[in-house]
């Protein structure tokens, strides 16, 4: 407990010390305070320091509680979901509450415990940064309300559904299908429902903001300059926010962001800027569908093989082998799971929990830098893995693949 004291301090004094000499504020939970730390990634120590704090406190609390209250916690701390999904509800209500007084006292004064809303005056709630982040940051909200309320019941139902469908990698066959009682794959099921489909999306635009896989990464991680005069087929798309991103800062390279159909509705179509709009498309294709459109292109995908088992992964890479000529040029941007001992306790929980949320969907995993060399090999010996590599700061790797088959 004395080392981790000790840690606790120096990190302490290394962040302080950073802020005050650039006459910063750090992150605070008062109603007008910052929402996050001004520490940039590229400043590595300070960074690397702050993460290396949150991880000796967890610690040391962990250890201060003891483990068997440390589990009770672990096991009470569902009940934060209940007031999570809750406060971005209470302003729009308008005094015209259902559940009546006691009960929103009993959940606004839980809420209170981890920091969402003050009493500073009994009876008088108002609000803190985090509750007036989910009340104002719609893509913060809706990932509390998709975490919260969507994914609730799938994640209670996933131990079952690994009973039911042992070792299965099938995307019909998950926590979500058994929760919702349906048998589509989870990309069918959302688009079913326009409300989660916009929560949904919402939601990623939140995670993609997140330190180590925001669109800055990428456009930073990849050396997209080397690529010269060139097209880039940006598969899984979405809306084409990650191709615009790179294209601005890359006016040598042109876009082509493909996706399903129900990502392609006429509003859509409508959202690249004029600027941009004879260089990044909007298309329509089907992930299993063979490349036959489109060639002597880059093929890009971000945060889409981890939404696929093995098995479907395979059938994904295989699809693009009509489109590929020798010297082809295959580039994944994906979840990394850090080796042993080489991550933070901040970080490595996050990839552990993204890792799971991919079973409770879609019967996926993340993957280690191992398991690409194996994944290409399996779908075509033609592939051949350049190097895999995590950006400084990054949670999220690259992964360069070319094809050594003929014309």
């Amino acid at each position: 407990m004395t080392a981790l004291a000790n840690e606790i301090s120096h990190k302490t004094q290394i962040i302080t010390e950073y802020l005050s000499s650039r006459g910063l504020e750090a992150a605070s939970f008062d109603v007008n305070g910052l929402a996050k730390f001004p520490i940039p990634p590229q400043d590595q120590i300070p960074f690397r320091a702050r993460l290396e704090l949150a991880s000796a406190a967890k610690e040391l609390y962990d250890i201060s509680v003891g483990p068997k209250q440390d589990l009770r916690d672990l096991a009470w701390d569902r009940h934060r979901l209940v007031h999570e999904g809750l406060t971005a509800k209470v302003e729009a209500m308008n005094g015209n509450l259902p559940i009546g007084v006691l009960n929103l006292r009993r959940l606004l004064r839980h809420a209170m415990t981890n920091r969402i809303f003050c009493e500073k005056t009994k009876n008088q709630v108002g609000h803190t940064r985090v509750s007036r982040l989910l009340l104002k940051d719609e893509p913060l909200r809706n990932w509390a309300g998709f975490v919260c309320n969507d994914m609730w019941l799938p994640i209670a139902n996933t131990v079952e559904a690994m009973k039911q469908w042992p070792g299965s990698d099938e995307p019909t066959e998950t926590g979500v299908n058994l929760a919702y009682k349906h048998n589509l794959p989870w990309f069918d099921f959302i688009h079913q429902d326009q409300t989660l489909a916009n929560r949904y999306n919402q939601a990623m635009k939140a995670h993609g903001g997140t330190s180590g896989s925001s669109v800055e990464d990428v456009v930073n991680g990849y050396p997209w300059a080397n690529l010269g005069e060139a097209t880039v087929v940006d598969m899984g798309g979405n809306q084409g926010y990650i191709s615009m991103t790179i294209a601005e800062a890359h006016p040598a390279l042109n876009f082509i962001a493909q996706d399903q159909a129900g990502m392609r509705t006429p509003e859509t179509i409508g959202t690249v800027p004029d600027h941009l709009a004879n260089r990044v498309q909007l298309t329509t294709h089907g992930f299993f569908t063979p490349q036959r459109e489109v060639a002597d292109c880059y093929f890009f995908l971000r945060a889409i093989l981890h939404g696929f088992s093995d098995k479907y992964c395979v059938k994904i890479l295989q699809a693009l082998v009509p489109a590929l000529r020798k010297g082809s040029v295959v580039v994944v941007n994906d979840g990394a799971l850090p080796e042993l001992g080489t991550a933070s306790y901040v970080e490595e929980r996050a990839m552990r929990t993204l890792d799971l949320m991919m079973q409770v969907t879609v019967n996926a995993h993340e993957r280690e830098a191992d398991d690409w060399t194996d994944l290409f090999a399996r779908a075509d010996n033609r592939y051949h893995v350049e190097r895999v590599w995590t950006p400084e700061r990054s949670v999220m790797s690259f992964v360069e693949v070319v094809w050594t088959g003929e014309d």
